[in-house]
């Protein structure tokens, strides 16, 4: 590959080139080249036209405006990386469609590179703050290798992007999908319903059949009505639950003589026997190891072998179904045995579930005031200062210690100590803006984030909140409590990569106002 520069001495194309076109077999990745000259075109088709990334070519579109662009990027076409010029139809037309594909079209997955020929007109350290751009390149510079490698870095890190959103799509329709089947009550629905989410879930025919093994010989429930009838069937029979799409209507029975297909009844056996998932060409057998004994196997038809993300997903959701199955097995037992056990187990499904709300609340909340805790308020201050260094918005930090807070836990106890940080929190909040964030930093100390917020403006919300706290006492068993609070306010100053520095000056602040005699506000300087 030659490392001569692009863009030098290339002539001008005579037609617009023909779309470089996509291989055959695995689908390409799409290229978007938005420039107003037909020769950047055609030279970056020519250096790019051979390139291959994870066995994939290049699919390159053209564009040749902004407007141009931004109708394309509107479109099916998956755009993997979109090559920018910065200087089109007017002089910022580049700039303006990268505000437009990061928040008009919503597109944050698509790599964006900037190249420009007038690097004066755009400068690099502007561009790369104030843009949501991916690279910054000029033409001048740009040669055929280094073109390559800042295509392939892009495609890497789009693949990457694009991987991370497909499981997360594919975790959230999980959860849709079993929070329904858990609901269901009856072992037939459930099986039925099992059988109905795998096959969307999966994306395919709605071809398959649910079986299960293992009766009253191995301890568990018998879902087969042989085996529940007087012990017809052995301890390996395999029967049958469930069927969809062809093997729909089945009844309940051995498998070996409700289904005729021979390669179905064996590679239920073979899941079942081997105990675990068997992935083929065309079918997925999924393995699922019921926490009571049982053992249930679903084959279900596939248009297409799974990707490995797409057999990782698969596993999760065949433990949730697992669990779902016990669950479902538990309830009916529980109601044949007695009603009352029935509530019981409603009773604990509720505890448990407000058990984990609570944890959820915990990992995040100060349990006593209800505030953020000291991890997420720091969590919190790290995204705000990136986003205050990404598009150079201003952020202050407010830390306030309450004056003298011993002698109230010392003179009318702790519990009074805790209704008066209840109310503390409760008249902080109330003067703070709805985007402000209030945390308990440690004991009597809070610490206020004030995001899109100068160094003044700070002063006169911290004046606000030390009045706030200072309005009146809290009242205790009839007894008034005099609350009053000393405030440290800074600010993050550019060129700071992290929020210690500001939160180092606000504390120093806090004992300056301490120092001057309390329930007042100090400026770091």
């Amino acid at each position: 590959m030659s490392d001569g520069f692009l863009f030098d001495t290339f002539p001008a194309a005579a037609d617009t080139p023909a779309p470089v076109p996509a291989p055959s077999g695995a689908d390409p990745w799409h290229l978007l080249i938005v420039d107003d000259e037909p020769e950047v075109h055609a030279v970056t088709r020519l250096a790019l036209g051979k390139v291959r990334f994870k066995d994939r070519r290049l699919q390159l579109h053209s564009a040749y405006s902004a407007a141009e662009a931004e109708a394309m990027l509107r479109g099916p076409v998956p755009f993997a990386i979109v090559l920018l010029d910065v200087v089109m139809e007017s002089d910022d037309a580049g700039l303006r469609l990268v505000r437009t594909i990061r928040e008009d079209v919503g597109n944050r997955a698509v790599r964006i590179i900037l190249r420009t020929g007038q690097p004066g007109q755009a400068p690099e350290e502007d561009v790369i703050v104030g843009y949501d751009i991916n690279d910054y390149k000029s033409k001048t510079e740009l040669t055929t290798q280094k073109l390559f490698t800042t295509v392939v870095a892009a495609l890497r890190s789009y693949a990457d992007i694009t991987a991370l959103e497909t499981s997360r799509r594919g975790l959230q329709q999980i959860i849709d999908s079993t929070d329904g089947l858990l609901e269901l009550r009856c072992m037939r629905q459930f099986a039925a319903g099992v059988l109905t989410q795998i096959t969307a879930f999966l994306g395919a025919p709605a071809n398959g059949i649910l079986c299960a093994q293992r009766g009253s010989a191995q301890g568990g429930d018998s879902w087969c009505e042989g085996c529940a009838s007087g012990g017809m069937c052995a301890d390996d029979c395999i029967h049958v639950l469930a069927g969809a799409g062809r093997f729909a209507g089945m009844g309940d029975g051995p498998l070996e003589h409700m289904v005729t297909d021979h390669a179905v009844a064996s590679a239920i056996g073979e899941a079942l026997s081997r105990r675990r998932t068997v992935f083929a060409s065309g079918s997925t057998t999924l393995y699922i190891p019921v926490p009571d004994g049982q053992e249930v196997a679903a084959w279900v038809q596939t248009e297409r072998p799974l990707s490995s993300l797409d057999q990782a997903l698969v596993e999760v959701f065949v433990s949730k179904i697992a669990v779902g199955f016990s669950n479902v097995c538990l309830y009916e037992r529980l109601k044949e045995a007695n009603e009352q056990l029935e509530v019981r187990v409603a009773e604990r499904t509720r505890e448990l579930a407000e058990a984990n709300a609570s944890l959820e609340r915990l990992a995040t909340t100060d349990a006593l005031t209800g505030v953020w805790n000291r991890r997420h308020i720091m969590d919190l201050a790290g995204a705000e200062l990136s986003r205050a260094r990404r598009y150079g918005r201003p952020l202050s930090v407010l830390l306030f210690d309450l004056d003298y807070f011993k002698r109230v836990n010392d003179t009318h106890g702790h519990a009074a100590g805790d209704r008066a940080l209840r109310a503390v929190v409760a008249r902080a909040r109330a003067a703070l803006r709805a985007t402000d964030s209030l945390g308990r930093w440690g004991g009597e100390e809070f610490l206020i984030l004030l995001p899109e917020t100068g160094l003044e403006e700070a002063r006169l919300v911290a004046e606000r909140v030390r009045s706030a706290i200072a309005a009146g006492p809290v009242d205790f068993d009839g007894a008034g409590i005099a609350i009053s609070a000393s405030i440290g306010v800074s600010a993050w100053q550019e060129g700071e990569t992290s929020i210690e520095q500001a939160l180092r000056r606000a504390d120093a602040a806090l004992y300056d106002a301490k120092n001057a005699g309390r329930n007042r506000t100090a400026v770091a300087a």
